[in-house]
């Protein structure tokens, strides 16, 4: 019995030929007069014979099916990120301000010049480092907030307090100048090693809460006063995602992440953000103008494709409107859960 692909095979050759005007039992040429030879009919008929012969040549090059489906690539395995290092080479690259900056601002250049799977500094890990040299204290500013500022000692070395009006708000913070910036570079190891310490930590709990047989549930994002006190204090405004980060970066990894929709739902119910319309018809949270008087400002930016989007930008102020709230949770009595005398 011929394949089916024989048999497909020789309809194409028929109807070829009849299309061509020649029967293909005895390949004489068809009398005139007959069907195949009208010119519609021709057409028709060398049509199908195309579609077959376009059949038989997808059969030609038709992958074989197989049972089993071809199995997904496995996902690579996450890289490990390497501990904290910075050599006196990679500090060559740093580039100096000559005019003051914040902590921030010092240890976001230093990030630059690490590779991404590297472990990176913290503002907390210099700050840290600092008030154990004597350089920052922990002051109460004239507002009242408490904040890493310079130390007589810190200030012969270039650190001095920073203040600054934004849309309103007056905020205190410590700045660099360059003479500061090259203590912190020359510091550096000092800084690594706070950090690297800190890694360990993170990395030993994270491998006791692995070793547990019953895995447990996170505890729940809490963070506490003295944590909050490492919470970077410059004056540069942020997208609440940077807030909800910065935070992260405060609590152990064995509590759960906060989101920047928890964040940004707080300055919602507050009344300092709600969602507006714009003319061309895009939906977005805003300031109100409590918020705009709070320190929520709007940012436009442009997009990969070259349109304008807004981002909120929240200053130093609008910033501890949260962190007072995140406080009052940790005052004492807050949430204590005490149980009931009998």
């Amino acid at each position: 019995m011929a394949s089916e692909n024989a048999i497909v095979e020789r309809a194409e050759m028929y109807l070829r030929k009849l299309s061509c005007g020649i029967n293909p039992l005895t390949d004489e040429i068809l009398p005139e007069g007959d069907s195949c030879k009208q010119e519609r009919i021709s057409k028709c008929l060398a049509y199908v014979a195309s579609l077959l012969q376009q059949q038989l040549n997808h059969d030609q090059v038709a992958p074989i099916v197989t049972d089993k489906p071809p199995r997904a690539a496995k996902r690579a395995p996450r890289p490990q990120m390497q501990e904290l290092s910075i050599d006196a080479e990679a500090l060559k690259r740093y580039r100096f301000f000559d005019y003051p900056v914040s902590i921030s601002r010092v240890v976001r250049n230093i990030n630059e010049l690490l590779p991404d799977n590297m472990n990176h500094l913290l503002y907390a890990d210099v700050a840290n480092f600092l008030v154990q040299e004597g350089i920052l204290s922990r002051q109460v500013a004239e507002d009242g907030k408490e904040a890493n500022l310079p130390t007589p000692a810190g200030e012969t070395y270039g650190f001095e307090k920073g203040e600054s009006d934004l849309r309103g708000h007056h905020n205190i913070y410590t700045q660099c100048w360059q003479q500061a910036q090259q203590y912190i570079l020359d510091n550096i190891q000092k800084c690594v090693a706070i950090a690297n310490e800190r890694f360990a930590n993170r990395k030993a709990n994270q491998d006791e809460w692995e070793e547990k047989p019953s895995r447990k549930a996170k505890q729940k994002f809490r963070v506490t006063v003295e944590e909050l006190g490492n919470y970077p204090t410059d004056d540069t405004p942020v997208p609440v995602s940077e807030i909800a980060r910065r935070l992260n970066a405060l609590v152990p990894d064995n509590m759960e992440r906060i989101y920047y929709k928890v964040i940004r739902d707080w300055y919602v119910a507050g009344g300092y953000l709600e969602l507006k319309t714009s003319p061309e018809g895009k939906v977005a949270f805003l300031p109100t103008e409590k918020g705009s008087l709070a320190g929520l400002m709007v940012e436009s930016r442009t997009g990969k494709d070259g349109e304008l989007y807004d981002v909120v930008m929240y200053d130093i102020k609008a910033q501890q409107l949260y962190l007072d709230h995140l406080a009052e949770q940790d005052a004492p009595g807050e949430n204590s859960g005490e149980s009931e005398q009998a």
